[in-house]
């Protein structure tokens, strides 16, 4: 059985299981990766905090939680919480069924620009993605696609 996971170019990577998107104007989305949803697998609830607060980098974000396992995300800046999606309270089942896309979990007004500094791009998470299956001793090799990896 082989399985995709892909690691959008666009957006850049807080670890393997969270990506952020530069939204424009200091305004960063997070939101999780495929490997990550396929690894929580079927995903029931998503603890966040409400928009206007103001979080600190590495300080509790979000809690996903699933039937098996919770993924619980530090935040990867400073800064106030200018949007949440308010459709994964109703159906956090858009997590597995779309992370890069509907399942945008919120948006971040960063406050030091030097923050960003600590997030990968496609390359690093991919290369990171790839020590974690060796170290777990899974097979895996590229796809055709460019930002896409197969666990086989």
């Amino acid at each position: 059985m082989k399985i995709m996971f892909s690691f959008p170019e666009s957006l850049t990577y807080q670890n393997i299981s969270v990506w952020i998107e530069n939204r424009g104007r200091g305004i960063f989305r997070i939101g999780i990766t495929e490997f990550a949803q396929t690894s929580l697998d079927d995903i029931i609830s998503v603890s966040m905090p409400e928009e206007g607060i103001y979080v600190l980098k590495d300080e509790e974000l979000v809690a996903i939680d699933a039937i098996e396992d919770t993924l619980v995300i530090q935040s990867p800046f400073s800064g106030k919480i200018v949007e949440i999606n308010g459709d994964l309270r109703q159906s956090p089942e858009l997590l597995n069924d779309s992370p890069y896309q509907d399942g945008w979990i919120l948006e971040i007004e960063i406050d030091d620009i030097d923050d960003l500094d600590s997030l990968l791009d496609n390359s690093e998470v991919t290369d990171l993605f790839q020590e974690q299956l060796d170290e777990d001793d899974y097979p895996i090799e590229e796809s055709s696609d460019a930002d896409s990896l197969e666990l086989i």
